[in-house]
C-alpha cells in the first residue's frame, strides 16, 4: 500500500458520498415536515373562511329577513344585490357582504351553500349548510369541511 503524503489533502469519494447522503436525508425530513404542515394550514384556513362566510350569511339574514335562496343566487346574493320579489327586503340589503375571493376555499374551489327547509336545522343547529369539498375536491367524502361538522371530529 502506498503511504499518504501529508501534502496530498482532499476528500475521498466515500467521504463525499457520506456528506451527500446526510444532506439528502435532512432534505427528505424537511420536505415531509413542510408538506404536512401546508395541508393542515389549508384545512385551518378553509375552516376560518367557512366561519367568516357563515357570519356574513347570518348578517344577510338579519338585514333581509331570510337566508339567501337559490332564486337569489345562493352565495352570490352576498356579493351583489339580487332581484328581490319583496321591495322591503331589497331596501334592507346592506351588501356587499363578502368579496369574491372569500367564497373560495384554500384549494381555489368555490364554497358550496345549501339552505335548509324553513323551520328546520342541520345537525349542529345551523339553518344552512356551507361546505368545502376539501383537499380531494370531491363532495360527500370524509375530508369535506363544513359548518355542520362536530368540532371533535
Amino acid at each position: 500500500m502506498k503511504a499518504r503524503n501529508a501534502n496530498n489533502r482532499g476528500f475521498t469519494l466515500i467521504e463525499v458520498l457520506l456528506v451527500i447522503l446526510i444532506i439528502g436525508m435532512l432534505a427528505a425530513v424537511l420536505v415531509v415536515t413542510i408538506g404536512g404542515t401546508r395541508e393542515g394550514a389549508q384545512v385551518d384556513t378553509t375552516k376560518l373562511m367557512i366561519d367568516k362566510v357563515s357570519g356574513k350569511i347570518e348578517q344577510y339574514n338579519l338585514d333581509v329577513g331570510h337566508y339567501p335562496t337559490e332564486s337569489e343566487g345562493g352565495l352570490q346574493a352576498l356579493r351583489s344585490k339580487p332581484n328581490f320579489s319583496d321591495e322591503k327586503a331589497a331596501e334592507r340589503w346592506r351588501g356587499p357582504y363578502v368579496q369574491s375571493r372569500e367564497l373560495v376555499d384554500a384549494w381555489g374551489k368555490p364554497l358550496n351553500y345549501e339552505p335548509v327547509e324553513p323551520g328546520a336545522t342541520t345537525v349542529t343547529g345551523a339553518r344552512f349548510k356551507l361546505w368545502s369539498n376539501g383537499p380531494d375536491g370531491q363532495s360527500n367524502t370524509a375530508d369535506d369541511i363544513s359548518n355542520d361538522q362536530d368540532e371533535k371530529r
